[in-house]
């Protein structure tokens, strides 16, 4: 026990000294968990600045516009007499898109036929299109059943009876595990376990690319390897365990977005996925031969690392080989597990596989960490 704590003293030491792995494991984790959040406080978009060309200027058309101008998502700031003038708006941005009404728009409804309101938008940038989209789409299905509601009652149904035979069923939308439908509650969660297990990889991946680059053995007896391996990994646990506490128990309340709190197997998912981290940013370091390999390596597979976990994209769209290359990365069954108990409540039988495979995964990069630091270790006194 005392070698044990020893080890641990001496990793503190030597993680102190190394300026580069403080950066990365303490400013970095620190600014980017508060920095990523603050783009997505306001969790959907409002008041997009919308123009509206309206070439009838009817009662009909007016009142359409009053029913866009009254949505959550738009506020119209242009109103044109021309296609022309609104593109003009739209290419200074001054508006995200623009609404055109057409001509004998009232005079069309009265008749009973069709009538076409174009949408311009942007759909280069996706999440302000679908949104501009969603918002005409629904006032204009409100505003034909409201026409339509207006005909029958002209033909002697009451307005109730009316309401009944245009809307038969009301439909009721429950959101479950994200209510109010944001961006930061869905995505949120998922970047924040990131950025510990990315960074974790970054700094142990430094400091063993050091030891190669210096020739220096990861410890002076090669019988006491697995104690010093899982010792030092232990040092980084209880730092990021530190910041998972802080994480999952003080941002929900400081950021506001959804959490359930069951403490016992978030707990021991996230601590299984800490070692297991740390003995795989063990295994590829070897590859390591320079300090700054590390920084290279994660520049390249930090985009890939986020997206193969099949949240931010739906793992049902990702290539079959791509998913059975992911979970061999501790953080895809980590988020789901974490992901689960946390956001939707699971308890520890729900993420029985994931804590099982994760399992799989310590043990497999534990050995694979020992194996290739004795073998790098060898190669450095021949």
């Amino acid at each position: 026990m005392m070698k044990f704590l020893s080890i641990i003293k001496d990793e503190y030491k030597n993680f102190l000294a190394d300026t580069g792995v403080l950066l990365i494991m303490i400013a970095a984790v620190v600014a980017y968990a508060f920095w990523y959040v603050m783009p997505y406080q306001q969790e959907v978009m409002k008041e997009i600045p919308v123009g509206v060309v309206d070439l009838d200027n009817s009662d009909f058309s007016r009142d359409y516009v009053r029913d866009l101008n009254i949505t959550d998502v738009l506020k119209i700031k242009k109103r044109s007499m021309s296609i022309h003038d609104a593109e003009i708006a739209f290419y200074k941005d001054e508006i995200r898109g623009f609404v055109v009404i057409p001509k004998d728009f009232e005079k069309d409804l009265l008749k009973g036929k069709q009538v076409n309101v174009s949408l311009y938008g942007d759909s280069a940038y996706l999440i302000v299109y679908k949104t501009l989209y969603a918002a005409v789409a629904q006032t204009s299905i409100a505003t034909g059943g409201k026409i339509e509601v207006a005909k029958m009652m002209k033909q002697g149904l009451k307005k109730k009876q009316a309401l009944t035979v245009k809307q038969p069923f009301e439909f009721v939308q429950v959101p479950l595990f994200n209510p109010v439908g944001g961006y930061k509650s869905y995505v949120y969660p998922v970047i924040l376990v990131m950025i510990l297990h990315q960074t974790m990889i970054l700094g142990l991946g430094l400091m063993q690319g050091t030891r190669n680059e210096k020739k220096k053995k990861y410890c002076k007896n090669a019988k006491d390897l697995p104690l010093t391996l899982f010792a030092r990994s232990t040092f980084y646990v209880l730092l990021y365990l530190l910041y998972g506490l802080v994480a999952f128990f003080i941002f929900p309340e400081l950021f506001v977005y959804p959490m359930h709190y069951n403490p016992v197997p978030l707990l021991g998912i996230y601590i299984l996925m800490l070692y297991t981290v740390c003995f795989f940013a063990q295994t590829i370091s070897y590859f390591f031969r320079i300090r700054e390999a590390a920084l290279l390596v994660m520049v390249v597979t930090s985009l890939v690392f986020i997206f193969i976990p099949g949240l931010i994209w739906p793992r049902e769209s990702i290539p079959a080989f791509i998913n059975i290359f992911s979970f061999f990365i501790p953080a895809t069954c980590g988020i789901d597990g974490i992901i689960k108990i946390n956001q939707n409540g699971a308890g520890f039988i729900n993420i029985i596989y994931d804590y099982l495979w994760l399992m799989f995964l310590c043990l497999l990069y534990f050995g694979s960490a020992i194996l290739l630091t004795k073998k790098s270790d060898d190669s450095f006194d021949k």
